[in-house]
């Protein structure tokens, strides 16, 4: 049912979405202090994907970051934007 809704939209309404995300996902991103972003891409790209990579330390550093990120806000912030967005195509 939702896949055929996202089909309807058509490929003008689908990149309009994904650039409404991908916008959204960018203000989040700066809202976190950039000594913070660049440790939190530091960690990533050294545990390449795998955290039990990383020593302990820097696993809890990690942890940490990840929790500065706020995702819980973050996903809602884009369900809510999802359901006004829904709202105004409806006819």
């Amino acid at each position: 049912m939702r896949l055929q809704r996202v089909l309807r939209v058509g490929p003008l309404g689908t990149a309009l979405t994904v650039g409404q995300l991908a916008w959204i996902l960018r203000q989040h991103w700066q809202t976190i202090p950039t000594e913070h972003r660049h440790r939190l891409q530091q960690l990533l790209r050294q545990a390449k994907g795998n955290p039990s990579k990383l020593p302990e330390h820097d696993r809890r550093e990690l942890r940490e970051l990840v929790h500065e990120l706020n995702l819980p806000r973050l996903l809602r912030r884009t369900a809510i934007d999802a359901v006004v967005l829904g709202r105004r195509r409806r006819p």
